[in-house]
């Protein structure tokens, strides 16, 4: 049976943390949505929680991996099965403020592809961040323009599913958000921004967003690289100096830790790019300096 929307919340090892997930996805004020719980074979008792959820929750259902195959490809299973019309995300160590979901799906209208609503970054950390914005629509070259990279995260979104259609979540990667998001976005004919509700973006230790390695530095590279091939980024300075920052924090680790594998697409010179007015080249080093 289809419904409004799809709630995809991938699963794996969060026993401490999931009942206040799933509590908050239960106070979304919604009525017609499903949550699709993606355990991906969690070894502790993550399962048992869900399938004690589902039985006074029918709106939840749990799809089973019969082995761990990540974050991406928990997620690509959650797309493949949703039935919504809309579909979000939600990391099962993360929670919403109420009503979050509700405020956002009130605000699509006939253009509208996409919702982004405020979140709160780095949540329990020692320096968590509001990000907010104003009630705006824009389109995704302005997104981009208004350093849209800096929070492309899949889960402060909702989304219409049919832009999902020709895009999943890159399998094995870190910085997924960053190599798909983006992609998913430049098909939206409008972005809404508004600023109702709140997701809390949770940073605990040993999460991803807070593993170190060589290997997240040469794919958060890659994934800035891919965004610099869209037409709309041709004159991004900010996101060209990001890509060349990443790249050289990951030749200088990589050296260190005698592993020098440089990624196969490298940043431009970024002076000398092509399609840089000189107006921007000046602005690149501007930003190189300061």
């Amino acid at each position: 049976m289809n419904c409004k929307l799809s709630i995809i919340v991938p699963i794996y090892n969060v026993v401490q943390y999931l009942r206040h997930c799933l509590q908050s996805l239960a106070e979304q004020g919604l009525s017609d949505y499903e949550v699709i719980l993606v355990n991906d074979a969690s070894r502790d008792n993550s399962l048992g929680i869900c399938s004690e959820w589902c039985q006074d929750h029918p709106a939840f259902r749990i799809v089973n991996h019969t082995e761990n195959i990540g974050l991406s490809e928990a997620r690509n299973t959650g797309v493949r099965e949703a039935r919504g019309e809309f579909i979000t995300f939600v990391d099962s160590d993360d929670f919403l403020a109420p009503n979050t979901l509700a405020e956002a799906l009130n605000a699509f209208d006939e253009e509208t592809d996409v919702v982004e609503y405020p979140v709160m970054e780095r949540h329990f950390s020692k320096q968590p961040h509001l990000l907010t914005f104003f009630l705006q629509k824009v389109d995704f070259a302005k997104w981009m323009q208004q350093e849209g990279h800096e929070h492309c995260y899949a889960c402060n979104k909702v989304f219409r599913k049919h832009l999902w259609k020709d895009r999943l979540f890159p399998k094995g990667k870190y910085y997924e958000d960053i190599f798909t998001i983006p992609f998913v976005l430049q098909k939206a004919r409008e972005i809404k921004q508004i600023d109702k509700g709140l997701y809390y973006y949770c940073q605990r230790p040993g999460s991803i967003c807070t593993t170190k390695a060589v290997q997240s530095l040469l794919d958060y590279t890659q994934a800035l690289n891919d965004l610099l091939k869209l037409p709309e980024n041709k004159a991004n300075y900010r996101l060209r100096l990001r890509a060349r920052n990443a790249e050289r924090t990951y030749r200088s680790i990589a050296r260190t830790k005698k592993r020098i594998v440089y990624p196969r697409h490298t940043p431009v010179t970024f002076c000398f790019a092509p399609g840089l007015s000189f107006h921007d080249r000046l602005k690149v080093i501007y930003y190189s300096c300061f």
